[in-house]
């Protein structure tokens, strides 16, 4: 019975024993990561002692805690620095690649900023359709002068000729911005409301540059602001992606892809402005689109394209120089405030580009 108490102590103190080297075992891993700032391993040569160094807290001065503490800032410090240098890396290369991959994607994300426009005046049985865009949060509008304004011959029921064969009229030239003028969103729009026609008010314009600015009239209906397309700013360089948006052939809203062709082109019928070429498809209807570079920005307002049987895909487009001097002059002759937005590569965040 004695020797079988003894052999009980002896195991409780065998296993006593065995606790101690473990929590041992386990405060020196502990010590020796900190004092190897951070990092761990194992020597390949030399005793076990000078691989690890057991650090007894207890015994050290307040100076040298303070001074451990501290060096486990810097470490920390770093670690979040290096950290934050990552994430900005992965977000520029996001910004500056990944948005731009897909253009096409802005036919559906611009829908809420793009106006299909009617212009009518039935004084002289005269209309229009063309394209529009907003621009600004309280609903200002860029299209193209040619599409709100008409310049047209006409019967001059006041003027009775005799001819050869009777009497018929005389005919006048007549000009002027069209009386009525109106928008409808497309389908994918959140203001579509059943095809609900919106008015645009006319506010300034002019011929020499091709662009007129209107407003709509009727409150914003979801939401607090229209939706708006940003202005790019950067530069627009020969072989970048471009998308034309707009009104093809009175259809309805419909997307055609190009590149920039070129820039600072200039055209003898507008002599005060350059343009940019691009050889994305331009149908009647597209007149006073945007044309929208791979960050969803604007770049250029549809102007014209050629037509000849010795001519394909070159289409214009105002270079968005032009289009920012004119809403200048409209603010300073009109009195209006146009608050447009601006983008530019290095502000595209993730959730855009996504």
């Amino acid at each position: 019975m004695k020797k079988k108490l003894m052999i009980c102590v002896a195991l409780i103190a065998v296993m006593v024993m065995l606790c101690f080297a473990g929590c041992g075992l386990i405060a020196t891993g502990s010590d020796s990561l900190v004092n190897n700032g951070g990092s761990s391993g194992n020597s390949s040569s030399g005793s076990s002692s000078s691989a690890t160094q057991v650090v007894n807290y207890e015994n050290m001065t307040k100076e040298d805690l303070e001074a451990a503490l501290t060096k486990l800032q810097n470490i920390a410090d770093n670690l979040n620095t290096r950290l934050e240098t990552l994430e900005q890396i992965v977000a520029d290369a996001i910004s500056s690649e990944s948005s731009k991959v897909g253009i096409g994607a802005y036919a559906y994300g611009l829908s809420d900023c793009l106006l299909n426009i009617t212009c009518v005046e039935s004084q002289y049985n005269l209309g229009c359709q063309g394209t529009g865009f907003i621009i600004s949060d309280d609903g200002y509008v860029i299209t193209n002068n040619h599409v709100i304004y008409y310049e047209a011959t006409v019967y001059d029921t006041t003027n009775i000729q005799r001819g050869f064969f009777g009497y018929s009229y005389g005919t006048k030239v007549v000009s002027g911005e069209y009386s009525s003028i109106t928008a409808t969103f497309d389908s994918d729009s959140k203001y579509f409301a059943n095809g609900t026609a919106y008015t645009l008010e006319f506010v300034y314009r002019e011929e020499n540059c091709d662009l007129a600015l209107c407003k709509i009239k009727e409150a914003v209906p979801v939401g607090e602001k229209w939706s708006s397309i940003p202005f790019f700013e950067g530069t627009v360089r020969r072989g970048d992606e471009l998308l034309v948006l707009g009104n093809a052939d009175g259809f309805g809203l419909s997307a055609t892809a190009g590149l920039v062709s070129a820039t600072n082109k200039s055209l003898s019928s507008y002599e005060d402005l350059t343009f940019i070429q691009t050889d994305a498809a331009i149908n009647g209807g597209n007149s006073g689109g945007p044309a929208i570079n791979s960050y969803g920005a604007l770049i250029g307002v549809v102007n014209s394209k050629f037509v000849s049987s010795s001519i394909e895909n070159m289409g214009f487009a105002i270079e968005l120089t032009h289009v920012k001097n004119f809403i200048s002059r409209a603010m300073t002759n009109k009195a209006v405030t146009v608050a447009y937005h601006t983008k530019s590569a290095s502000t595209v965040t993730t959730q855009e580009a996504a």
